[in-house]
């Protein structure tokens, strides 16, 4: 293998395999790859040092690199409840918020929970709850009842994105703060009827999942050796399929 061009190093690191591509940077193609089983329940590390073995035996030997750069998916989906008023568009507005954002529904709420519904949600096993409800300047009453509510678990200690009518964040934030819940507020994921804007959510979806994927076993040892894990796997397939079909800039 010629070792006077650069090279990028790319790695996902995934629940079954962790996959390394090398790439000639100076010409623009693939110049190997490798995988090897995950490891994430024992050291991360692991399997990545054994792939790292097979990248330089094609280079005969060990050579710096310009890029070391990785995806994960290896700590699984985050499991999400989303609590909205109407049930169609909550369902809408979760599906896209998670989409490529290293999430899974588990369940949906609309309108007012029932004791039934909060029990469930302590029962989930939860990593996030996305709180929405009502549009700019129209019904608060509903998120307002439902954040006293959760507020009121004692068992549910997750992350609560709070993205409904702006009108009521002040005192949603204050009623989960009273009861020391974890949570964000964020822009409306419908401020109008019929219109879902889940971006800002996305964002903070993907921020927690790497969040989790960094205390994965071994992981953070992972981090001195890659220079980061730059997004969950499923945003970066999204990526990349965005990408093929529009094009760089100035392409």
């Amino acid at each position: 293998m010629i070792r006077n061009v650069e090279y990028g190093l790319f790695i996902d690191f995934g629940s079954t395999f962790t996959k390394v591509v090398l790439v000639d940077l100076d010409n623009l193609v693939v110049a190997g790859r490798t995988q090897r089983p995950s490891t994430v329940d024992t050291d991360i590390t692991i399997a990545l040092t054994a792939a790292m073995e097979d990248i330089d035996e094609i280079l005969g030997g060990e050579v710096p690199y310009r890029y070391k750069l990785a995806t994960s998916s290896a700590a699984g989906g985050l499991k999400i409840a989303a609590i909205g008023l109407v049930p169609e568009l909550t369902v809408e507005a979760a599906k896209r918020a998670a989409l490529g954002a290293g999430a899974k529904i588990t369940g949906v709420y609309a309108y007012q929970l029932t004791r039934k519904e909060l029990e469930e949600i302590e029962r989930a096993s939860l990593d996030l709850i996305l709180l929405a409800g009502g549009t700019e300047g129209g019904e608060q009453d509903t998120i307002i009842s439902n954040a006293e509510k959760l507020a009121g678990l004692g068992d549910l200690h997750v992350p609560i994105i709070v993205a409904g009518n702006k009108t009521a964040s002040d005192e949603v934030s204050s009623i989960l703060a009273s009861r020391g819940k974890d949570h964000v507020i964020t822009d409306n994921v419908m401020p109008e009827i019929g219109v879902l804007e889940v971006d800002k959510v996305r964002a903070i979806i993907r921020e927690l999942f790497i969040s989790r994927i960094i205390e994965a076993k071994g992981l953070k040892n992972a981090e001195e050796f890659i220079d980061e894990i730059l997004m969950p796997t499923p945003t970066a397939v999204l990526a990349a399929a965005r990408l093929l079909a529009e094009g760089a800039e100035g392409e």
